[in-house]
């Protein structure tokens, strides 16, 4: 399955060759247009009244993307989350918790609840986790993980997260491409943040800033990276100092975006002998542990290094990387341009 569906994303993004990725393109792109008709009909259905929007009695921010997947929403979420604790806020956070597990959480929200603690309320239906948890809490504004698309829920700002190296993939909608929407509904974003800008050069990011101003003219611009903050022996001596990592390693992630974490390595100086890609959310078995550990155990490789969000599915599999020592990789979001905006729109929305 796991080929199967890295196939067809290479099919889709225009990344496979061959005979069989040509003959499968015109059916992806009538079926993206199947898909695109549906969303507009939804949409539509909600603007008109004949579906009811839900209002929350507080603020609602939502954080989402036109792409799927990639663009590293969970760090940025986690940041929203901390910079209006710093205002005074006491946020909850939404998350339809794509792809759970036996427990009903995510890895996403698993990693969530790590990163700020249990105010991540996991739920397909966003509107009846809110009535659910708002009161009990105290909780005095909401932030909808992934909401962009949740038009039953109104929200008071739209934060829309956009991958420098990738802003709009090849311009098709899903399945023919990454879009979930038309590149046109940027202009519902009251801003757009732009991730992972040092990966492009000044050049790439001035046409991309001038190109969204001309979709989306009324959104405020703002930038930022991704950083390692931490690197730990999750089940040995924990954090630990990067120069200690000595010798041959592999690396396996089931993320939207490995390749970003694979360049995270190598620009780190991991001497990577084996990486191995799982599709986004994949739900790692014994199986799967197994082949990694006995592939690592026979090419003599001491580390395994994972991502954040591999770690939260890992806990129980600790017994069998005995010898081995796994190694995650902690990445937090910085704002590089827009911070002190950021934190007057949050002082407006108390306000209004």
């Amino acid at each position: 399955m796991n080929r199967v569906v890295c196939y067809l994303t290479n099919v889709a993004l225009d990344r496979e060759k061959g005979t069989g990725a040509l003959c499968l393109r015109p059916v992806l792109w009538v079926l993206s247009l199947a898909y695109g008709s549906v969303v507009m009909f939804v949409r539509w259905l909600y603007e008109a009244g004949i579906f009811k929007v839900f209002q929350a009695p507080v603020p609602v921010i939502s954080v989402g993307n036109l792409t799927a997947g990639g663009t590293g929403k969970t760090p940025f979420v986690a940041m929203l989350c901390k910079v209006l604790m710093e205002e005074g806020y006491n946020p909850m956070v939404l998350t339809r918790g794509f792809m759970g597990g036996q427990g009903g959480a995510s890895d996403e929200a698993e990693m969530l609840k790590e990163l700020v603690g249990p105010r991540v309320f996991t739920g397909a239906d966003r509107v009846r986790s809110f009535q659910s948890s708002f009161k009990a809490g105290g909780y005095d504004c909401v932030i909808l993980d992934d909401g962009f698309q949740q038009w039953r829920f109104k929200r008071d700002l739209d934060i829309i997260l956009v991958d420098s190296r990738e802003p709009l993939g090849n311009g098709f909608l899903i399945p023919r491409g990454i879009l979930r929407e038309s590149p046109g509904m940027l202009r519902r974003a009251g801003v757009l943040v732009l991730t992972r800008v040092d990966r492009v050069s000044t050049e790439e990011l001035d046409l991309l800033k001038a190109r969204l101003k001309r979709i989306a003219s009324d959104a405020v611009l703002f930038q930022g990276v991704h950083r390692v903050c931490a690197v730990r022996d999750v089940f040995g001596e924990g954090t630990i100092e990067q120069h200690r990592i000595t010798g041959p390693a592999a690396a396996f992630c089931a993320i939207g975006d490995p390749d970003s974490f694979k360049r995270t390595l190598k620009g780190a100086g991991i001497d990577l002998k084996v990486f191995i890609p799982f599709e986004d959310h994949y739900r790692y078995i014994t199986r799967d542990v197994k082949n990694i550990v006995g592939e690592c155990r026979e090419k003599k490789l001491g580390n395994v290094f994972i991502t954040h969000k591999d770690y939260v599915k890992l806990k129980d599999f600790r017994d069998l990387f005995n010898g081995i020592r796994l190694i995650v990789i902690d990445v937090e979001f910085e704002l590089t341009y827009g911070k002190t905006e950021l934190v007057s729109i949050i002082r407006r929305l108390r306000r209004s």
